[in-house]
Protein backbone atom coordinates (compact mmCIF):
# COMPACT_ATOMS: atom_id res chain seq x y z
CA UNK A 1 0.00 0.00 0.00
CA UNK A 2 2.71 2.18 0.56
CA UNK A 3 2.95 2.65 -3.43
CA UNK A 4 -0.11 4.14 -3.31
CA UNK A 5 -0.71 7.68 -5.03
CA UNK A 6 -2.77 10.00 -4.12
CA UNK A 7 -4.13 13.14 -7.20
CA UNK A 8 -3.36 16.88 -7.02
CA UNK A 9 0.94 16.88 -7.76
CA UNK A 10 0.90 20.82 -8.61
CA UNK A 11 -0.80 21.16 -4.83
CA UNK A 12 1.90 19.04 -3.67
CA UNK A 13 5.02 20.51 -5.31
CA UNK A 14 3.81 24.19 -4.00
CA UNK A 15 2.87 22.58 -0.55
CA UNK A 16 7.14 21.33 0.00
CA UNK A 17 8.11 24.73 -1.68
CA UNK A 18 7.93 26.08 2.32
CA UNK A 19 8.70 23.89 5.46
CA UNK A 20 5.41 23.08 6.70
CA UNK A 21 5.03 23.62 10.90
CA UNK A 22 2.87 20.98 12.49
CA UNK A 23 0.00 22.13 14.98
CA UNK A 24 -1.66 19.54 17.71
CA UNK A 25 -4.64 20.01 15.00
CA UNK A 26 -2.61 18.79 11.98
CA UNK A 27 -0.74 16.07 13.58
CA UNK A 28 -3.74 14.61 14.66
CA UNK A 29 -5.19 14.72 10.81
CA UNK A 30 -2.49 13.38 10.12
CA UNK A 31 -2.12 10.22 12.46
CA UNK A 32 -5.81 9.50 12.34
CA UNK A 33 -6.13 9.91 8.77
CA UNK A 34 -3.44 10.77 6.34
CA UNK A 35 -5.95 11.19 3.38
CA UNK A 36 -8.10 13.82 5.48
CA UNK A 37 -4.51 15.90 6.24
CA UNK A 38 -3.59 15.57 2.12
CA UNK A 39 -7.05 17.35 1.27
CA UNK A 40 -7.01 19.51 4.22
CA UNK A 41 -3.43 21.26 4.10
CA UNK A 42 -2.10 20.14 0.40
CA UNK A 43 -5.17 20.36 -1.43
CA UNK A 44 -6.98 22.92 1.02
CA UNK A 45 -10.06 21.05 0.64
CA UNK A 46 -11.63 22.78 4.05
CA UNK A 47 -14.57 21.92 5.76
CA UNK A 48 -15.30 25.67 6.60
CA UNK A 49 -19.16 24.63 8.82
CA UNK A 50 -18.04 24.64 12.41
CA UNK A 51 -20.19 22.01 14.94
CA UNK A 52 -22.38 24.29 17.61
CA UNK A 53 -20.35 22.94 20.08
CA UNK A 54 -16.77 24.10 18.40
CA UNK A 55 -18.39 27.60 18.09
CA UNK A 56 -19.21 27.74 22.04
CA UNK A 57 -15.96 26.64 22.80
CA UNK A 58 -13.93 29.56 20.73
CA UNK A 59 -16.40 32.25 21.79
CA UNK A 60 -15.39 30.72 25.49
CA UNK A 61 -12.36 31.02 25.05
CA UNK A 62 -12.25 35.05 23.43
CA UNK A 63 -14.67 36.04 25.99
CA UNK A 64 -12.12 34.84 28.71
CA UNK A 65 -8.43 35.92 27.00
CA UNK A 66 -9.59 38.38 24.28
CA UNK A 67 -12.80 40.09 25.52
CA UNK A 68 -12.02 43.12 23.53
CA UNK A 69 -11.72 41.09 20.13
CA UNK A 70 -15.12 39.87 20.45
CA UNK A 71 -17.16 42.05 17.98
CA UNK A 72 -13.66 40.98 15.69
CA UNK A 73 -14.72 37.33 15.25
CA UNK A 74 -17.73 37.14 16.03
CA UNK A 75 -21.43 38.65 15.65
CA UNK A 76 -24.60 37.93 17.53
CA UNK A 77 -27.95 37.33 16.17
CA UNK A 78 -31.37 37.31 18.52
CA UNK A 79 -33.21 33.76 18.55
CA UNK A 80 -32.03 30.36 17.16
CA UNK A 81 -30.27 29.59 14.50
CA UNK A 82 -31.66 26.88 11.74
CA UNK A 83 -31.43 23.17 13.04
CA UNK A 84 -28.18 21.75 12.05
CA UNK A 85 -29.49 20.21 8.93
CA UNK A 86 -30.62 23.51 7.11
CA UNK A 87 -27.67 25.51 8.62
CA UNK A 88 -25.60 23.39 6.80
CA UNK A 89 -27.82 23.97 3.72
CA UNK A 90 -27.63 27.47 3.94
CA UNK A 91 -24.31 28.24 4.77
CA UNK A 92 -23.29 26.25 1.68
CA UNK A 93 -25.13 28.31 -0.38
CA UNK A 94 -23.70 31.36 1.21
CA UNK A 95 -20.10 30.42 1.00
CA UNK A 96 -20.34 28.94 -2.14
CA UNK A 97 -22.23 31.23 -4.83
CA UNK A 98 -22.37 34.48 -2.84
CA UNK A 99 -20.06 37.43 -4.01
CA UNK A 100 -19.68 41.00 -3.10
CA UNK A 101 -21.12 41.60 -6.49
CA UNK A 102 -24.33 39.68 -6.34
CA UNK A 103 -24.92 40.30 -2.83
CA UNK A 104 -28.53 41.76 -3.17
CA UNK A 105 -29.50 38.41 -4.15
CA UNK A 106 -32.02 36.70 -1.45
CA UNK A 107 -32.24 32.89 -0.41
CA UNK A 108 -35.29 32.33 -2.69
CA UNK A 109 -32.67 33.53 -5.54
CA UNK A 110 -31.25 30.14 -4.91
CA UNK A 111 -33.85 27.71 -5.59
CA UNK A 112 -32.10 26.15 -8.33
CA UNK A 113 -29.17 25.41 -5.67
CA UNK A 114 -30.76 24.57 -2.58
CA UNK A 115 -32.50 21.63 -4.37
CA UNK A 116 -29.12 20.50 -5.68
CA UNK A 117 -28.18 20.63 -2.15
CA UNK A 118 -30.61 18.97 -1.02
CA UNK A 119 -30.31 16.14 -3.25
CA UNK A 120 -26.50 15.79 -2.18
CA UNK A 121 -27.38 16.16 1.03
CA UNK A 122 -30.36 13.07 0.80
CA UNK A 123 -32.77 15.65 2.68
CA UNK A 124 -36.64 15.26 2.61
CA UNK A 125 -36.33 13.54 -0.50
CA UNK A 126 -39.17 11.84 0.47
CA UNK A 127 -41.28 15.03 0.08
CA UNK A 128 -42.88 14.58 -3.43
CA UNK A 129 -42.13 18.27 -5.26
CA UNK A 130 -39.28 20.39 -5.04
CA UNK A 131 -41.98 23.21 -4.09
CA UNK A 132 -42.73 21.14 -0.38
CA UNK A 133 -38.47 20.70 -0.46
CA UNK A 134 -37.74 24.20 -0.80
CA UNK A 135 -40.54 25.25 1.72
CA UNK A 136 -38.95 22.83 3.98
CA UNK A 137 -35.83 25.48 3.65
CA UNK A 138 -37.42 28.83 2.70
CA UNK A 139 -38.75 29.72 6.35
CA UNK A 140 -38.91 33.44 7.44
CA UNK A 141 -36.22 32.14 10.07
CA UNK A 142 -34.11 31.14 7.87
CA UNK A 143 -34.47 34.00 5.51
CA UNK A 144 -33.30 35.97 8.50
CA UNK A 145 -29.87 34.09 8.93
CA UNK A 146 -28.93 34.15 5.50
CA UNK A 147 -29.56 37.64 5.58
CA UNK A 148 -28.03 37.90 8.68
CA UNK A 149 -25.06 35.78 6.97
CA UNK A 150 -24.48 38.75 4.16
CA UNK A 151 -24.03 41.60 7.06
CA UNK A 152 -21.82 39.49 9.01
CA UNK A 153 -19.72 38.17 6.43
CA UNK A 154 -15.70 36.95 7.58
CA UNK A 155 -17.56 36.29 11.22
CA UNK A 156 -19.06 33.94 12.85
CA UNK A 157 -22.50 33.55 13.94
CA UNK A 158 -23.64 33.46 17.15
CA UNK A 159 -27.17 32.82 18.77
CA UNK A 160 -28.43 34.76 21.74
CA UNK A 161 -28.81 30.87 23.88
CA UNK A 162 -25.18 30.30 22.99
CA UNK A 163 -24.04 33.67 23.77
CA UNK A 164 -26.11 33.53 27.27
CA UNK A 165 -24.32 30.25 28.11
CA UNK A 166 -21.24 31.22 26.81
CA UNK A 167 -21.23 33.78 29.20
CA UNK A 168 -22.22 32.10 32.12
CA UNK A 169 -19.56 29.40 31.93
CA UNK A 170 -16.84 32.64 31.72
CA UNK A 171 -18.16 34.00 35.08
CA UNK A 172 -17.92 30.54 36.36
CA UNK A 173 -14.05 30.31 35.07
CA UNK A 174 -13.43 33.68 36.54
CA UNK A 175 -15.07 32.89 39.70
CA UNK A 176 -12.74 30.14 40.36
CA UNK A 177 -9.86 31.05 42.46
CA UNK A 178 -7.14 28.59 41.37
CA UNK A 179 -8.18 29.35 37.80
CA UNK A 180 -7.61 33.47 38.33
CA UNK A 181 -4.43 32.80 39.97
CA UNK A 182 -3.17 30.57 37.20
CA UNK A 183 -4.22 33.20 34.62
CA UNK A 184 -3.01 36.09 37.09
CA UNK A 185 -6.18 37.97 36.40
CA UNK A 186 -5.29 39.62 39.57
CA UNK A 187 -1.96 40.30 39.58
CA UNK A 188 -0.69 43.99 40.78
CA UNK A 189 0.75 46.47 38.35
CA UNK A 190 3.96 45.99 40.35
CA UNK A 191 4.51 43.08 39.54
CA UNK A 192 7.00 43.82 36.51
CA UNK A 193 8.45 40.28 36.94
CA UNK A 194 5.72 38.58 35.65
CA UNK A 195 4.85 38.58 32.14
CA UNK A 196 1.24 36.87 30.90
CA UNK A 197 0.24 36.30 27.88
CA UNK A 198 -3.36 35.23 25.97
CA UNK A 199 -3.40 33.57 22.48
CA UNK A 200 -0.14 33.82 21.89
CA UNK A 201 1.24 32.39 18.01
CA UNK A 202 4.42 30.82 18.54
CA UNK A 203 6.28 28.92 15.54
CA UNK A 204 9.69 27.16 16.11
CA UNK A 205 11.91 25.39 14.30
CA UNK A 206 13.86 22.11 15.32
CA UNK A 207 17.46 21.60 14.48
CA UNK A 208 16.85 17.73 13.76
CA UNK A 209 14.00 18.22 12.02
CA UNK A 210 12.64 19.23 8.59
CA UNK A 211 9.65 20.41 9.65
CA UNK A 212 8.78 22.72 12.63
CA UNK A 213 6.20 23.13 15.38
CA UNK A 214 3.45 26.03 16.09
CA UNK A 215 0.67 26.70 17.94
CA UNK A 216 -1.29 29.46 19.48
CA UNK A 217 -1.32 29.12 23.54
CA UNK A 218 -4.25 30.28 25.07
CA UNK A 219 -2.27 31.47 28.30
CA UNK A 220 1.15 31.68 28.94
CA UNK A 221 2.62 33.23 32.18
CA UNK A 222 6.52 33.75 32.76
CA UNK A 223 7.46 34.40 36.07
CA UNK A 224 11.23 35.40 35.88
CA UNK A 225 11.42 35.67 39.99
CA UNK A 226 10.76 32.55 40.34
CA UNK A 227 11.89 31.57 37.21
CA UNK A 228 8.89 29.58 36.40
CA UNK A 229 6.57 29.48 33.40
CA UNK A 230 3.01 28.27 33.38
CA UNK A 231 1.14 26.80 30.17
CA UNK A 232 -2.49 27.13 30.25
CA UNK A 233 -4.54 25.65 27.75
CA UNK A 234 -8.60 26.23 28.14
CA UNK A 235 -10.93 23.09 27.15
CA UNK A 236 -14.68 22.70 27.11
CA UNK A 237 -16.16 19.26 27.12
CA UNK A 238 -19.47 17.80 26.42
CA UNK A 239 -18.77 15.02 29.54
CA UNK A 240 -18.36 15.66 32.73
CA UNK A 241 -14.91 16.82 34.52
CA UNK A 242 -14.40 13.38 35.58
CA UNK A 243 -14.20 11.80 32.51
CA UNK A 244 -11.57 14.25 31.18
CA UNK A 245 -8.29 12.23 31.84
CA UNK A 246 -10.59 9.21 29.26
CA UNK A 247 -10.47 12.62 26.79
CA UNK A 248 -6.73 13.96 27.11
CA UNK A 249 -6.22 9.95 25.65
CA UNK A 250 -9.25 9.73 23.13
CA UNK A 251 -8.49 12.79 21.44
CA UNK A 252 -4.62 13.25 22.21
CA UNK A 253 -4.59 16.28 23.99
CA UNK A 254 -1.24 14.97 25.43
CA UNK A 255 -0.02 15.69 21.78
CA UNK A 256 -0.51 19.15 22.38
CA UNK A 257 0.75 19.83 25.85
CA UNK A 258 3.95 18.42 24.43
CA UNK A 259 3.66 20.53 21.42
CA UNK A 260 3.15 23.00 23.49
CA UNK A 261 5.81 22.58 25.98
CA UNK A 262 8.38 22.51 23.01
CA UNK A 263 7.01 25.77 21.79
CA UNK A 264 7.63 27.35 25.00
CA UNK A 265 11.31 25.78 25.13
CA UNK A 266 12.69 26.33 21.61
CA UNK A 267 11.12 30.17 21.69
CA UNK A 268 11.57 31.46 25.74
CA UNK A 269 14.03 28.85 27.37
CA UNK A 270 16.77 27.16 25.08
CA UNK A 271 19.27 30.04 24.95
CA UNK A 272 19.39 31.30 28.49
CA UNK A 273 22.46 30.42 30.67
CA UNK A 274 20.59 29.43 33.66
CA UNK A 275 18.30 27.46 31.97
CA UNK A 276 18.40 24.42 34.22
CA UNK A 277 17.37 26.32 37.47
CA UNK A 278 14.13 27.08 35.28
CA UNK A 279 10.86 24.90 35.95
CA UNK A 280 7.66 24.37 33.20
CA UNK A 281 4.44 23.54 34.12
CA UNK A 282 1.40 22.67 32.30
CA UNK A 283 -2.56 22.99 33.07
CA UNK A 284 -5.77 21.88 31.23
CA UNK A 285 -8.43 24.39 32.83
CA UNK A 286 -11.71 22.89 31.91
CA UNK A 287 -14.93 23.19 32.07
CA UNK A 288 -17.60 20.87 31.49
CA UNK A 289 -21.40 21.01 30.42
CA UNK A 290 -22.51 21.13 33.85
CA UNK A 291 -20.16 24.25 34.26
CA UNK A 292 -18.32 22.99 36.72
CA UNK A 293 -14.52 23.80 35.95
CA UNK A 294 -11.37 22.54 37.43
CA UNK A 295 -7.48 22.56 36.70
CA UNK A 296 -5.95 19.83 35.82
CA UNK A 297 -2.25 20.31 36.10
CA UNK A 298 -0.06 17.51 34.91
CA UNK A 299 2.67 16.11 36.70
CA UNK A 300 6.07 15.59 35.69
CA UNK A 301 6.02 12.34 35.81
CA UNK A 302 3.28 12.27 33.46
CA UNK A 303 4.64 14.33 31.26
CA UNK A 304 7.69 12.95 31.11
CA UNK A 305 6.04 9.57 29.89
CA UNK A 306 4.25 11.62 27.49
CA UNK A 307 7.25 13.46 26.30
CA UNK A 308 9.07 9.95 25.50
CA UNK A 309 5.69 8.85 23.55
CA UNK A 310 5.78 11.75 21.28
CA UNK A 311 9.23 10.63 19.92
CA UNK A 312 7.05 7.86 17.71
CA UNK A 313 4.94 10.71 17.06
CA UNK A 314 7.74 12.60 15.96
CA UNK A 315 9.24 9.50 13.89
CA UNK A 316 5.39 8.90 12.32
CA UNK A 317 5.06 12.35 10.98
CA UNK A 318 8.57 12.46 9.73
CA UNK A 319 8.22 9.76 7.82
CA UNK A 320 4.38 10.90 6.40
CA UNK A 321 5.95 14.24 5.77
CA UNK A 322 9.54 13.34 4.22
CA UNK A 323 8.59 10.74 2.18
CA UNK A 324 5.75 12.73 0.44
CA UNK A 325 3.01 9.42 1.61
CA UNK A 326 -0.17 10.09 3.06
CA UNK A 327 -2.36 7.10 1.68
CA UNK A 328 -2.83 5.20 4.93
CA UNK A 329 -2.32 5.58 8.95
CA UNK A 330 1.81 4.36 9.82
CA UNK A 331 0.74 1.25 11.52
CA UNK A 332 -1.29 0.14 8.69
CA UNK A 333 1.39 1.29 6.17
CA UNK A 334 3.99 -1.17 7.62
CA UNK A 335 1.16 -4.00 8.66
CA UNK A 336 1.55 -3.55 12.19
CA UNK A 337 -2.21 -3.99 12.87
CA UNK A 338 -3.74 -7.57 13.22
CA UNK A 339 -6.83 -8.77 14.21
Amino acid sequence: MAGMTLTGSEELEKFYKEKFYFSYSSISKLLYSPVVFYNHYVLNKREDSVGPHLVAGRVIHCLLFEEDKYDDYFTSMPGKQPTDSQKKIIDNIFRTHLTIENNSLSLEDYSQDILTELLTANLYQSLKTDQQRLDKILTEENKQYFNFLKEARNKTVVDQPTLDGCRASVEVLKSNKDIRQLLQFDRAETDDHIEVYSELPVQVDVDYLTYGFKGIIDNLVIDRESKTIFINDLKTTGKSLLDFPESVQYYKYWIQAVVYEKLVFHKFLKDLPDLAEWKLYFTFIVIDKYNQAYPFQVSGETMAIWQQDFDEVTDMVKYHYENKDFTLPYDLIFGNVKL
